[in-house]
């Protein structure tokens, strides 16, 4: 509007006619008038060329609740709570002019998101009939900044490369005597190293942050001895294991039982020294940090694993052989006269003498079984384990690789019942209470939750 008042005030003053006749008063008065009607045009429109009639923008009720969520929500950007608060309120008000002294924010300001949301509003009506799911997106995306380009990179491509190997690598072959990279210290070995001259904590961060490099975390995991000596015997177990799943349902309908075992041991009895405070509305429940212990017991479960149920689970404060062979002698008294898989471990209690004699007796095997670290079957473990594994055996055993712990399916079901018994809110006074609970949970988890696992992995070898 500057532009045009001064472009009139030069057509005024350029007219050689009849002006310099007239007088000054006369001149002031048409100059007038001049200006104030390109106020007039002016105002019709605003600085984005949009209608300034004071009319109130019409929003359905859904976009409007969403509005309120980002203009009231803790958790949201400072910018979009702000432009949220000024499209409610040119909704409900119109006058562009009180909108901004509600919001505290320049006419301008108002006027630039008010023409922001006219520009879009017909693409989120439409976003709001046939994608209701994506409409939050939407008027963020709305309600956000322009995309620009901003100002050019201070640091060239290869530097920025330098930066991301170095923290690819360990700090002590940098000597730089830490276990892991800090944003801070990657900045300073970088001016060390002469990569750049100076840069910011916050601009190594954007950095790692961009191809999703996590300096400050770590998983732990285990080699497989099996693995890391014969590949191909670590593959054909594990395959083996895999197979025996997937055919838990047939052997389950020819009398054959896949069952998975293994103990839980050390499962203390913690008993909180105070109440809990249970939950309530806007109050998540609090539990006593302090706590009194009772001792400890060891669970030793079979899963089946066709029906998912727990199988004479056994409760006990040891997990010798002797305990160990009368749970798998407590498993195949359930149904003494069929057959049974069972996969363990490799464990020295699972490839025990007292499992072999067991075993041996149960499927009237009268071969002489020799004598244990002398002779015969019970030489010694390798021995032990491969006349366990004979699959000429009505029970017979399928072992795990070593340090395999996840191909175990009752792994997975002492994790539910870790999750849902033994946590941090669970208290128990004694041992025999901790011993009861156990035993209660597993008949529930029986009748209620029971059922088999959706076994996907095909034993195929894992890629380091």
């Amino acid at each position: 509007m500057s532009k045009q008042i001064i472009q009139a005030l030069r057509e005024h003053f350029n007219k050689k006619n009849k002006d310099e006749n007239r007088n000054v008063a006369e001149q002031l008065e048409e100059l007038i008038r001049a200006i104030e009607n390109i106020s007039e045009e002016s105002d019709k429109k605003d600085v984005k060329g949009w209608n300034k009639k004071c009319e109130t923008l019409k929003i359905s009720l859904k976009i409007k609740e969403k509005l309120k969520k980002l203009a009231n929500g803790r958790c949201v950007a400072l910018h979009l709570k702000q432009r949220a608060k000024i499209v409610l309120a040119l909704s409900e008000m119109g006058n562009d002019c009180h909108v901004s002294e509600v919001v505290s924010v320049s006419r301008p300001t108002v006027m630039l998101w008010k023409g922001r949301w006219l520009e879009n509003q017909a693409e989120l009506k439409r976003i709001e009939k046939t994608e209701p799911w994506n409409l939050k997106r939407a008027i963020t995306i709305v309600l956000n900044d322009s995309y620009r380009s901003g100002r050019k990179s201070l640091f060239d491509m290869v530097q920025i490369a330098h930066i991301i190997f170095l923290s690819l690598q360990t700090p002590e072959s940098f000597g730089v005597p830490m276990s892991r990279w800090t944003p801070f210290t990657l900045a300073e070995k970088a001016k060390e190293l002469k990569i750049v001259d100076k840069i910011s904590v916050r601009q190594v961060g954007r950095y790692l942050e961009q191809i999703d490099i996590k300096v400050h975390q770590f998983k732990g995991w285990l080699n497989s001895k099996d693995k890391i000596k014969d590949p191909e015997e670590f593959e054909r177990r594990t395959k083996k294991v895999c197979e025996t799943y997937k055919m838990s349902k047939e052997l389950e309908e020819q009398g054959i039982h896949v069952m998975s075992t293994d103990e839980k041991t050390g499962i203390q009895a913690l008993e909180h020294k105070y109440p809990a405070k249970a939950v309530r509305p806007s109050e998540v429940e609090k539990c006593e940090q302090e706590y009194i212990r009772h001792g400890t017991t060891t669970l030793i479960a079979s899963r089946n694993v066709a029906t998912g149920k727990i199988i004479e689970p056994m409760l006990n404060d040891t997990r010798t052989e002797k305990d160990f062979v009368q749970h798998i002698s407590d498993v195949v008294g359930f149904s003494p006269e069929e057959g049974y898989v069972f996969v363990m471990d490799q464990l020295n209690t699972h490839r025990s003498e007292g499992l072999v004699r067991y075993i041996a007796k149960k499927c009237e095997i009268k071969d002489d079984l020799g004598e244990k670290d002398k002779s015969g079957i019970l030489k010694n473990m390798k021995s032990r384990q491969k006349f366990l594994e004979n699959e000429e055996h009505r029970i017979r055993i399928v072992y795990t690789p070593k340090h395999c712990s996840w191909l175990n399916q009752v792994e997975m079901w002492f994790s539910i019942l870790g999750r849902m018994l033994l946590n941090k809110r669970a208290s128990f006074k004694s041992v025999e209470v901790l011993k009861n609970k156990i035993k209660e949970f597993i008949e529930y988890y029986n009748n209620h939750l029971a059922k088999a696992f959706k076994w996907t992995y095909s034993g195929k070898l894992l890629q380091q």
